[in-house]
């Protein structure tokens, strides 16, 4: 039948969905239906009101016939212990809950204590308290109010904290409990009801089982943070402060015991604390976790608060399912608060993730719920040797059983933490690389080149390298590889102010991994190429590390070079930023031969009739050394050319030598001296300017052999320029 619905045609459902629905209703009533066929009316009722909901003409007909179920399967809810059973009765109140939420409006308390029952029941398994936890964080889109969501959220809190009260009881002070309460009730109003009405309190057997307060607790606590994460049609106020404080207490506790408390618990009570804490403490994670997602960077004025959090409970952590929940803690608050954030949480990631990354940890496989085990196994047996030789003065330092240091030198580290701090360290060179200090940012990229060469070096992620690894799988390998590749091109592409010091190998690294890794690695590795290229290719190169004019021209002779030999640090920064002119500003400090070399040079050279054809203004020059603004430093070179009538250059003017189209420059003058006869040597002469405005032209011997300030590469003569 469920299947009929499904993928009958529409005109067939809507003329049968009716007669249908009142044939499976009837199995659910009638006690003599087996147990499977029960199971299976529930699934085929559900299948036929998701189709149902799918006919904008039906739809009060729909809210009609989900009304009718509610009651039925509330009473098989209260009668029946199948957890199969429980299973369809979950699933067709969730399709109800989302379709047609008005058909719970009538029984909406009988629902929200049936499902809290089942949740404070100790016959209820771990596998439904997640399916029971789900459904009662549906309930608030009943009445799709905001009051509602603070009403069922405050009910969650509360029933929380008085678990707690006596799972911690003579683990803590007892005021903590109390106020944790009155925080959550506002002043002048009264508390509610608790979760389920007034018969929802945990039953007695619950009460006698740590195991069974733990595993409630973690319900609510999942029951709460899928309310956060969910999405609701009105907007809703969220006790960020509440929860909080809830989270804070549960990390606090770590098993020891106050000095005051040491004579009224037993060791095998605090044994069973202790075995259970990594679970409860593990569900305040995923609490917090989910509190920093469902307000993201509306978490400012508790920022503080979380820092110190994380940071503490990061000093204290050690096992590996407790630190993975913590780096994605601190992923998601990375990326929610952003670069304030980053400042505050560094020094914490990069330490502790040293610690899990260390190349000399032995890599083993992702923690199982068995490991988590054996780890509270452990954990109890160093509580049970500890209280042997311990008194009660020494049980406060001596049964701090949970609270451990992280160890400097891991023995194993599961590539589950592996990936986790690299996905931390990735984050955080994404949103702080460029604030990194010299204390951490080098220390990071040496290690992330370390991790991704030791994890890729001569076994990539492909089938055909699995002979020598029995105790992997192809996906943990993959994974592994990935993050450390996807980490490393992030240290690699993130701003710095000095180029990447790993960037010839992260090359060597991704050229390979392209050609041997398997499909899914070699297709990163091909992205990451492309993605190197705004790294190989900058626009402008980083201002540290700038190589200095006067190391690259430490013996100059020359008068501009010897007086300006040291660079101006603006000048620098001007050469940072001006890639085309970056060559020609270095060579502005090269010594040069003096004014007789050179024409010397162009004697000897150059034909005699390649050199009457020298026009005038090809090899005009003015030589400005670099960072000279005085005008008696700019000098005209020799210019010669062939003519019958001298070229004059007007007095106390600037401008261009006339028939020749020869400028002159700006800041100075060139006299120009013609032969008489072709044949002859030509007369060269040269002027100083003693002063800019000044229009009075002195003419030299006719014999120069002073030397003249540093010439440009530009202004020698070429081959191109005397021919033409």
């Amino acid at each position: 039948m469920g299947v009929t619905c499904q993928e009958c045609s529409s005109d067939r459902f809507i003329s049968s969905y009716s007669v249908w629905f009142n044939s499976l209703l009837s199995h659910l009533k009638n006690p003599a239906s087996s147990r499977i066929v029960r199971v299976a009316s529930c699934t085929s009722i559900s299948d036929l009101l998701t189709r149902l909901s799918r006919f904008l003409n039906t739809k009060k007909d729909a809210v009609s016939h989900a009304a009718k179920v509610i009651l039925p399967i509330i009473k098989l809810l209260e009668e029946d212990s199948s957890e199969a059973l429980w299973e369809g009765i979950v699933h067709l109140l969730s399709t109800v809950v989302i379709l047609f939420p008005a058909a719970f409006h009538s029984n909406y308390d009988k629902v929200e204590a049936a499902i809290a029952s089942k949740i404070f029941s100790a016959k209820t398994s771990c596998n439904m308290l997640k399916k029971f936890a789900h459904l009662l964080a549906l309930l608030p889109k009943v009445k799709g109010t905001e009051d509602s969501w603070s009403l069922m959220m405050q009910k969650l809190l509360i029933s929380i904290n008085v678990h707690l009260n006596n799972f911690f009881q003579g683990l803590e002070e007892e005021t903590k409990g109390t106020k944790a309460i009155q925080r959550l009730t506002p002043p002048g109003k009264d508390s509610p009801l608790p979760l389920g009405g007034q018969n929802g309190g945990l039953d007695d057997a619950a009460w006698n089982s740590e195991q069974l307060i733990v595993s409630r607790v973690s319900a609510l606590m999942l029951c709460s943070s899928t309310m956060l994460t969910s999405s609701y049609k009105s907007k809703i106020n969220i006790p960020v402060g509440s929860l909080l404080s809830l989270v804070e207490r549960v990390l606090a506790v770590n098993g020891s015991l106050p000095r005051a408390m040491s004579p009224f618990m037993t060791g095998i009570q605090q044994e069973l604390v202790c075995a259970e804490l990594p679970t409860l403490h593990s569900s305040a994670l995923e609490l917090l976790r989910a509190t920093i997602k469902s307000i993201r960077s509306q978490l400012l004025p508790y920022a503080a608060s979380v820092v110190r959090l994380v940071s503490s409970y990061f000093r204290k952590c050690s096992l590996p399912e407790l630190r993975i929940k913590l780096y994605s803690i601190t992923t998601t608050l990375l990326k929610s608060m952003g670069i304030g954030m980053a400042m505050q949480l560094a020094q914490e990631v990069v330490t502790n993730a040293s610690a899990d990354l260390d190349p000399r940890s032995v890599e083993v496989d992702a923690v199982s719920n068995k490991n988590m085990s054996l780890t509270n196994g452990a954990v109890l047996q160093a509580c049970s040797k500890k209280r042997k030789h311990s008194t009660n003065s020494g049980v406060e330092a001596e049964n701090s059983a949970f609270e451990v240091g992280v160890p400097h030198n891991h023995s194993s580290s599961p590539i589950t933490l592996k990936i986790a701090s690299l996905e931390a360290l990735e984050t955080l060179l994404t949103i702080g690389g460029a604030l990194g200090s010299d204390s951490w940012r080098e220390r990071v990229d040496n290690l992330l080149m370390t991790t991704a060469t030791s994890a890729c070096e001569g076994r990539w992620a492909n089938t055909e390298t699995y002979h020598c690894l029995p105790n992997k799988s192809t996906t943990d390998l993959d994974e592994f590889q990935l993050a450390a590749l996807r980490a490393f091109l992030a240290s690699l592409v993130s701003p710095s102010r000095v180029r990447p010091a790993f960037l010839a190998e992260g090359l060597e690294l991704f050229r390979t991994g392209k050609l041997q890794a398997g499909m899914k690695v070699a297709g990163f590795c091909a992205q990451a190429l492309m993605s190197l290229e705004v790294v190989i290719h900058p626009r402008a190169l980083p201002l540290d590390g700038l190589p200095s004019l006067s190391n690259l021209f430490p013996e100059s002779n020359s008068l501009a070079s010897q007086k300006h030999n040291t660079p101006n640090p603006n000048k620098l920064n001007g050469i940072a930023h001006d890639g085309d002119d970056l060559c020609n500003k270095w060579l502005a400090n090269a010594d040069v031969p003096s004014n007789n070399a050179i024409q010397r040079t162009l004697e000897t050279t150059l034909p005699f009739q390649e050199t009457k054809r020298l026009k005038v203004g090809n090899d005009l020059a003015t030589v400005t050394s670099l960072g000279v603004q005085d005008p008696t430093d700019m000098v005209a070179s020799e210019n010669v050319q062939q003519a019958d009538v001298p070229v004059q250059v007007p007095e106390g003017s600037l401008g261009q030598i006339s028939d020749k189209d020869a400028t002159a420059p700006q800041d100075g003058y060139v006299e120009v001296v013609s032969g008489t006869q072709e044949g002859e040597d030509y007369v060269v002469k040269d002027s100083l300017m003693e002063e800019a405005s000044i229009g009075k032209r002195e003419s030299l011997d006719e014999s120069d052999d002073d030397s003249i300030p540093s010439l440009k590469d530009d202004d020698f003569l070429s081959d191109s320029d005397a021919e033409s």
